[in-house]
Formats: C-alpha cells, sequence, structure tokens
C-alpha cells in the first residue's frame, strides 16, 4: 500500500499532527462501546443486599458505567421474570435459586456469595428451648413452604433425629415478617426467623412487653450436621451469561467492589443502615441491629463451590427440585 502523500503548504510536523488526531479520532467508538450507558445492579429484600448498595455507591463502576444505579427486587417471580426478559441482569439472589435458574438453561451464573447464615429459631414468650430436640411437642412457624428456610429446618430436625412431619407441627405462613405478630401473639411455641425479621422480632417484643428469644441458630446446627463449618452460603450475586459475555470487566469490578463493600459495612453499620433501610422499607434501627447477624463474607463462587454444592445436595434431600434436579455443572460457578 502507499503511503499517504504529504497535502502541498502543510509542514511535515503538522501533518503528522493531524494523523495523530485522526487516529485518536477513530479510537473513540471502540472505547464509548465498551462503556454502559446505565446499569442497575439489583439486591433482595434481605440484609445482605447493603453490600451491593454500598458497592454501587462508592462509585466503583464510575469509570465503566455512565449511571449506575441499585434497586431492589420484591418477589422471585418479578427476579425470574426479569432474568428472563433480559431486564435484570446482575442481582443478588438466593444461591438456590440462582443454580434453578441455571439448571433450567435460563443463562445465569453465580458471581459471589454475601452471606453464610442469617437464619434462627425464636422461642416464644415462656417457652423453654436449649436444643433443637426440645422442638418436639411444639408448634413452629415457618415462613415459605418448600422454600430454603423451610428446607433447612426441616434438614436439622431430621438429623437430629426427629421427623418434622410427626414430632413437630409446622404452621407455615407466606413470608417470614408474618409469623413474627404470631409470635408475638402466643399463636405458636416458635418461629424460624431470617435477618431482618429475626431483630424485627426482637425489637417489636421489646415495645409490647413481651419476652421472645433468639434461641437457635440453624446456621450452627446446619455446620454441626453437615461438616460445613464455613456456614451456610444462602445468598449472593448472579449474573447474566449475556451479560458477563459483553462485559466481564464490570462483573469484576462489582465483585471486587463487593468484597470493600463488606469491610465498609462492618465499620460502619449506622451508615449501612440508612443506606439501604428505604430500599428495604424497613426502618433503620431494625436493619442496624441486623447487619452483624447474617454473617457477612464476600467469596467468589468458585472459592465457595465445595460449601455451595454441600448446601445444595443438603436442600435435594428434602426436595430435589429446588435446584431442577442436580447440581450445576462447573461452569455456574464464576472465578475471577
Amino acid at each position: 500500500m502507499t503511503a499517504p502523500s504529504m497535502p502541498t503548504g502543510l509542514s511535515r510536523r503538522r501533518f503528522l499532527e493531524c494523523l495523530t488526531a485522526a487516529a485518536g479520532f477513530v479510537a473513540l467508538p471502540a472505547q464509548a462501546a465498551a462503556t454502559l450507558d446505565h446499569l442497575t445492579v439489583w439486591g433482595m429484600p434481605a440484609s445482605p443486599s447493603v453490600v451491593l448498595a454500598r458497592a454501587v455507591a462508592s462509585g466503583a463502576l464510575s469509570k465503566l458505567v455512565g449511571d449506575a444505579r441499585f434497586d431492589v427486587w420484591r418477589t422471585a417471580d418479578q427476579m425470574r421474570a426479569g432474568v428472563v426478559s433480559g431486564d435484570i441482569s446482575l442481582f443478588a439472589a438466593p444461591t438456590y435459586a440462582a443454580a434453578n435458574l441455571f439448571n433450567r438453561g435460563a443463562g445465569v451464573r453465580l458471581v459471589n456469595v454475601l452471606t453464610w447464615g442469617l437464619l434462627y429459631i425464636f422461642a416464644g414468650q415462656g417457652v423453654r428451648l436449649e436444643r433443637i430436640e426440645d422442638l418436639r411437642g411444639k408448634t413452629l412457624l415457618v415462613g415459605a413452604k418448600n422454600d430454603a428456610p423451610d428446607l433447612l429446618t426441616r434438614f436439622v430436625l431430621k438429623t437430629a433425629g426427629l421427623d418434622p412431619d410427626r414430632d413437630v407441627t409446622l404452621s407455615y405462613v407466606g413470608t417470614s415478617a408474618e409469623a413474627v405478630p404470631l409470635l408475638l401473639a402466643g399463636k405458636a411455641d416458635a418461629a424460624v426467623l431470617p435477618e431482618p425479621a429475626a431483630s424485627a422480632a426482637e425489637i417489636k417484643s421489646k415495645q409490647a412487653g413481651v419476652t421472645v428469644t433468639r434461641a437457635l441458630d440453624v446456621t450452627e446446627l446446619y455446620a454441626a450436621r453437615s461438616g460445613r463449618s464455613a456456614g451456610i452460603p444462602q445468598a449472593g450475586l448472579a449474573v447474566t451469561e449475556t451479560f458477563l459475555t459483553a462485559h466481564p470487566d464490570v462483573v469484576a469490578a462489582l465483585h471486587a467492589a463487593s468484597v470493600e463493600a463488606a469491610g465498609w459495612v462492618g465499620v460502619n453499620p449506622k451508615a449501612a443502615a440508612a443506606l439501604i433501610a428505604d430500599s428495604l422499607k424497613l426502618p433503620a434501627p431494625i436493619v442496624e441491629a441486623s447487619l452483624p447477624r447474617f454473617r457477612l463474607r464476600v467469596a467468589s463462587a468458585m472459592e465457595a463451590k465445595a460449601d455451595l454444592e454441600a448446601y445444595f445436595q443438603a436442600l435435594m434431600m428434602l426436595s430435589p427440585d429446588i435446584v431442577a434436579g442436580h447440581l450445576p455443572e462447573p461452569a455456574f460457578y464464576w472465578g475471577g
């Protein structure tokens, strides 16, 4: 190819300056294409979402995304529909829900785990509950039948030698939050409560002059019976494969920002609660009280793979369909 000739009346130096400027101009569209104009990172309606809220608010994505925002999906159906339609790309979810989507071909991968256990059993007023075996003959409120809290409760009951369908009366409610007023009203002996509903129960019981006790830690019971001392990898950040393929740098940046955000939340619980309270539609004091209780630790899905598989297998013992019948393939676990 013949080199371009220098135009008449234009100095060589000026000509080279123009070529350099033109080269820079040609490169601009590629650079712009790699930058997202808008991105919403979706949290779930639970305290661990504070990590993602802080990651976005910290400005960690500002070099990659023009307008990064945080929001919260309200129901599992909304989350699943958003993923399938493409409206939701980066989102927090129960880890088993992400595995279910992956196994059903919805094109989802798990980026990390945010929380390692946030489930507790509360004893109602006047009820003595020191061991899991003390639930024999009692009525236990449980939210969302066949969901993770129900299955984990059944798992620890069965491994303690109790038949969940005969030795304990499991009374199901629509959501865990609905169990709190029933427990305070003495409608059951005990209740299975995740954070932040657990902290809400403690605060509301004091206001009502009723004594309820955070009696048993389901995570500790699970660890003792499963041999997985790390805890329960209950929820984390997931991403659609389409988004991950197009923007791996954004996913990596959000994961790194989540690691930093976890440290910030631990040091600044009041500011963290203020950051997420409106999104969760909860009073800030309840959110703040819940923050030390959900075992916040960010680990990539690949780092947590063994614990995730053990957790999925425990759930599958009681309901194989919860992860669509089998463990996810290795591609499910993002490793950075």
